[in-house]
């Protein structure tokens, strides 16, 4: 029977790696393209075979993306390769992360908090090569692509400056983006594991960061609105505006606990799923999405001093 087991884990194991690889070449798909293993994954109890799919699918998706644009390898353009390998690289490499800390944690917050450490500092660094000079030739030729696909002539008006300004915004964003792309599957892959596990249910709902880290919240925010009040060099700005961004998101995962424990305390039937899936489908409806982008890190921030739970 447990030989019959071990059988099935590696069948699973192996289509769930395959099923990443698939879902890694299409655009919106590559979202969810560790959902899959680490769904297989969750019986593996051996942390080091557990990391095997993650590395294959790495290794696939780095050569699959070098192999379709070697064309432009060893000209000006690059390192826009990097653009495009950094969401897969960081979600892969990140989900690899969450599914080893397991060992060292039953913490949801906390594994997430680990996780989302190399993902920042990935985004991070991507940001840093987009405020230098150095990518002005990728930056030029991004702005070219927007206004390519939004000729002047056929929505009557110039966008230069606005593609520009947008392109140059990227880096601003990076590292948050990461780990908003971290969070998808690993989100997902844990409501679907453990719908009718309590434990898990009390865990989301009481996730907290102790209160002295409300100062890096603050001190983060403080730095980005400094950092172009004072005109300060643009890497200093890209590393003020992903640190304040990646913490409100962090704050954000807190504030959706707390709504959960809110909820909970008048149902105990509604799950944790619930209440987030709701959250992000407001998240696309205009007006909405302000208010809940807002509120949730303003929410985690003031349950250090408001007991809401």
């Amino acid at each position: 029977m447990e030989q019959t087991d071990n059988k099935s884990v590696v069948r699973n194991v192996v289509l769930g790696t395959l099923l990443a690889v698939i879902l890694s070449r299409f655009t919106i798909a590559s979202l969810f393209m560790t959902l899959p293993i680490l769904l297989a994954c969750s019986r593996i109890r051996n942390t080091s075979k557990a990391m095997v799919p993650f590395g294959a699918l790495l290794l696939v998706v780095i050569g699959w993306t070098l192999v379709e644009n070697r064309v432009i390898i060893g000209t000006d353009l690059q390192p826009v390769l990097l653009v495009g390998l950094y969401p897969p690289v960081a979600a892969t490499i990140g989900s690899a992360v969450w599914l080893a800390s397991r060992e060292k944690s039953s913490s949801l917050l906390r594994r997430f908090f680990w996780a989302s450490i190399p993902v920042f500092v990935l985004g991070l660094a991507l940001s840093l090569y987009f405020a230098s000079d150095a990518s002005l030739p990728i930056r030029a030729a991004l702005t070219e692509s927007i206004m390519y696909f939004f000729p002047a002539e056929s929505i009557g008006m110039d966008i230069s400056e606005i593609a520009k300004a947008s392109v140059d915004m990227l880096m601003l964003f990076y590292a948050p983006l990461g780990i908003v792309v971290l969070g998808i599957p690993v989100l997902i892959s844990d409501v679907s594991l453990h719908k009718f596990d309590e434990a898990w249910q009390v865990d989301f709902a009481n996730m907290k960061f102790p209160d002295s880290y409300v100062w890096m919240f603050f001190a983060s925010w403080a730095f980005a609105l400094v950092s172009n009040l004072a005109s300060l060099p643009s890497w200093l700005v890209a590393l003020a505006w992903n640190a304040a961004l990646s913490v409100g998101f962090l704050y954000a995962v807190v504030g959706a606990s707390i709504l959960v424990s809110m909820a909970r305390r008048k149902s105990p039937a509604i799950s944790a799923g619930r209440i987030v899936f709701t959250l992000v489908l407001l998240c696309f409806i205009p007006v909405l999405n302000v208010v809940v982008l807002i509120g949730l890190p303003v929410l985690g921030v003031l349950e250090t001093w408001v007991n809401f739970r």
